[in-house]
């Protein structure tokens, strides 16, 4: 979720309930917790670039070979 717009929005949003002092406002944190969740899902659901997959899969070797030569 890259839209400026909607970032541009919620922040718009936050800003304009802190500001009439409705931080606490049901309806209001609703809101944002539903664009929040939206946005974290797109970023969650975007794949695993190659280089972070290669990176864990070193770790994973290193790892392994450190209790393996650990129990020697």
């Amino acid at each position: 979720m890259d839209d400026p717009e909607t970032k541009e929005e919620m922040v718009h949003t936050a800003q304009v309930s802190k500001s009439l002092g409705k931080s606490s406002d049901p309806g209001m944190q609703s809101a944002i917790g539903k664009r929040l969740k939206a946005y974290y899902d797109d970023v969650a659901s975007e794949p695993v670039p190659d280089r972070f997959l290669s990176l864990l899969d070193a770790l994973d070797e290193a790892e392994s070979a450190s209790k393996t030569s650990g129990r020697k």
